[in-house]
């Protein structure tokens, strides 16, 4: 079973690099984990939220098999403790299924992406950048890892 960040960006700017490796690291000490980076086109200015939302779904949805969890990381997504989320981790590990978590670009996801969703999780009820959303993601699922084997890091 493998564990995917699958996310659309660009990352030309990325202060966070050292801190994203250190995290994929420690996961990869717990299960096979991937980071699928889709660079999207630049889009005209003339394109509507609805066509770019489209046209990333089309580098997104090959992703999102059928024998996968697919799991959007969106705003309106359910909010979790870290102990829960290691539980609701723990749930679709349990599934023996790959499991996608997936960041969408600027603008969200289509309404095709959202259909092959099984679940949508909000890191926070703020918005942040991208790169500190896959940062704050990657700690989770370390931290959900090291709940899980009952290791110290998580203070309870």
């Amino acid at each position: 079973m493998t564990i995917k960040l699958i996310y659309i960006g660009r990352d030309k700017k990325n202060i966070y690099t050292e801190v994203e490796k250190t995290f994929i690291n420690r996961i990869k000490h717990y299960n096979t984990f991937k980071v699928i980076d889709l660079n999207p086109p630049s889009y005209p200015k003339s394109l509507s939220v609805d066509e770019i939302r489209k046209k990333e779904a089309k580098l997104i949805l090959p992703y999102l098999e059928k024998s996968t969890i697919n799991i959007l990381l969106d705003e309106i997504g359910k909010t979790y403790t870290s102990v829960q989320f290691s539980e609701f981790l723990n749930s679709k590990m349990n599934q023996s299924k790959d499991i996608n978590f997936i960041i969408g670009g600027a603008y969200g996801f289509s309404s095709e992406t959202r259909s092959k969703a099984h679940g949508l999780v909000a890191l926070s009820k703020m918005t942040m950048p991208h790169h500190l959303a896959r940062i704050v993601l990657l700690e989770q699922l370390y931290r959900a890892f090291t709940i899980l084997k009952n290791e110290k890091y998580h203070n309870s």
